[in-house]
């Protein structure tokens, strides 16, 4: 800049005023984390839980950093990792792992592997998933047919277990198999697939939801599920809990503050005119909408969850706002809180989809490394960023979300198994 000085009998003198340049808006810290398999990554594996499932297959981490794309910290983990999940605040990580230990760390940009500390949980336990809540470290044991209960850090240790059993039938083992809730919430739910599991996704009966009171770890109900139950998320404000139920097409609705069954959704079939697989699910807090994606039919379901102003479902609640057809067996779908996009990772045809959250139409597909499986996807300014994983592939796809593009593919340590975000 030039600014010109005049005095008496003076002549012009211009100054020099250096303006800085503006500078783009800096990225928030946080960072997606992701486990991969060294030598035992199924690609043909039913479902997520099963896709590192050796024991003797060795498990590796990985942190990437949200605003550079790179990869900061490659870790060991226990053998045979199957989840990854968050501490409340979003600073610590845990892993569930096919050896029987939990890995549990803090998230940072200079974590080592003596860093890790191990929880080793009681024989035959065959961790599949985990949950953290404000206090407790929830672990699915479906060898012992049990939720393991550890508290504590360096490492957190198991205090009890809580048995899934049917009250009319004790002695029949329930298979346990994953966990719904929210960390603050006041009960988490377990999903069980009853003791016909073998025959799961498409038989072998319903199955049941355990009510876990977070206060007093006890057991304060169990509901009933549709056919093979695999997943289900809780709203952010802790009222409703929902469960997919893979062989039955439908999705189980839990009062979550009442405690008791709300209603029963059932999906339709896609343009296939199969039925629909519900498997993984996913919320836009801001917008009261819940997305299924669903195996088999090839569809995604948008699903109106509003709620009134007493906490009641509203006139609305269940109903399908749109029915999307997406790429061949969906396994994942993520949603970006800024109400813009959801994401879904297409497992045999190797694509994901991106769907707009005010048309509800496919804006691209995106072909990615491998067939994948699991997918996260955060926002941010001026872009957000979704990342892709694959069992059959250590590559991990990082699409940019202003244009649906891909903007890097980083190798990892071995194929992958999941990813999860620290902040949505």
């Amino acid at each position: 800049m030039l600014v010109s000085v005049l005095g008496c009998g003076d002549t012009y003198r211009p100054i020099v005023t250096n303006v800085p340049p503006v500078q783009p808006a800096s990225q928030p810290a946080k960072y997606a984390l992701v486990i991969s398999c060294g030598s035992d990554a199924n690609a043909s594996a039913a479902n997520i839980y099963q896709v590192c499932n050796n024991v003797d297959s060795i498990g590796l981490g990985s942190i990437v950093n949200f605003s550079g794309d790179s990869l900061m910290v490659r870790i060991n983990m226990g053998n045979g990792p199957r989840w990854i999940g968050l501490g409340q605040a979003g600073t610590t990580g845990y892993t569930a792992n096919a050896d029987g230990t939990i890995d549990s760390f803090s998230i940072s940009s200079s974590l080592e592997t003596n860093q890790v500390t191990v929880s080793t949980l009681l024989s035959d336990a065959l961790p599949s998933t985990l949950l953290s809540t404000n206090v407790y470290l929830y672990v699915v044991e479906p060898g012992r047919n049990s939720i393991a209960v550890l508290q504590g850090s360096n490492p957190p240790a198991v205090q009890l277990e809580i048995p899934i059993t049917d009250p009319q039938n004790v002695s029949a083992a329930q298979n346990p198999v994953n966990l719904v809730g929210n960390t603050s919430a006041q009960r988490i739910y377990a999903i069980a697939q009853g003791p016909n599991a073998a025959s799961c996704p498409t038989g072998g009966g319903n199955g049941s939801i355990t009510a876990i009171e977070t206060s007093t770890n006890n057991i304060s109900a169990v509901i009933p599920a549709g056919v093979c139950p695999v997943y289900g998320v809780m709203s952010q404000d802790d009222r409703r809990t929902f469960v997919l139920n893979q062989g039955s097409g439908t999705i189980t609705v839990i009062d979550s503050q009442q405690n008791q069954l709300d209603q029963t959704i059932t999906l339709p079939p896609g343009p296939n005119g199969k039925t629909p697989q519900p498997v993984w699910a996913d919320i836009y807090n801001t917008g009261s909408v819940l997305a299924v994606a669903n195996a088999q039919s090839n569809t995604v379901d948008f699903i109106n969850i509003s709620l009134d102003s007493f906490g009641n479902d509203s006139p609305n609640f269940g109903q399908i706002i749109a029915n999307v057809p997406v790429g061949a067996d969906p396994s994942s779908i993520a949603i970006l809180q800024d109400g813009s996009q959801a994401f879904v990772a297409n497992r045999n045809d190797k694509t994901v989809s991106a769907i707009s959250l005010s048309s509800y139409q496919v804006l691209k597909t995106i072909h990615v490394a491998g067939h994948p499986i699991s997918i996260a996807a955060t926002t941010g300014t001026p872009l957000g960023k979704v990342y892709v994983v694959s069992p059959d592939s250590n590559i991990m796809t990082i699409i940019r979300t202003d244009n649906d593009t891909i903007s890097n593919s980083l190798q990892l340590l071995g194929d992958g198994v999941q990813v999860r975000v620290t902040a949505p």
